[in-house]
């Protein structure tokens, strides 16, 4: 009896990589989205999703990871929300992150980053 494992956790570039080597080799887009559940399991990628994949290697894009692209800047993080996060912590030692945040109209995210990133 053959005994299949499903490969947890993937990440997309590795789904891509197997898509681009299979459409390489001729394979369908639906027999390479059947490959895929098979291997990783039901929640991988959708068939249609494959099949975009394979025209756009056909289309002649040789790489698998995310073309960077244009985005929202990172505008919480400035020098003036640091040094404010700086002052609330100095004067409230107990100041959660997320009354950071709320004082500041920013996210939790944001306010995190600033007090365990910049400001160590």
């Amino acid at each position: 009896m053959e005994r299949r494992c499903v490969l947890i956790p993937w990440s997309k570039e590795e789904v891509r990589a197997v898509i681009r080597y299979e459409w390489a080799r001729g394979v369908s887009g639906t027999e390479i989205h059947n490959h895929l559940v098979e291997v990783y399991g039901p929640g991988v990628m959708s068939k249609q999703m494959v099949r975009r994949w394979c025209r756009t290697f056909s289309d002649g894009r040789p790489q698998v990871m995310d073309i960077p692209r244009a985005g929202r800047t990172h505008t919480a993080t400035t020098d003036a929300n640091v040094g404010k996060v700086d002052y609330m912590i100095r004067a409230n030692r107990r100041i959660t992150i997320d009354e950071v945040a709320e004082e500041l109209g920013i996210s939790h995210q944001r306010a995190q980053n600033i007090i365990h990133d910049i400001l160590r």
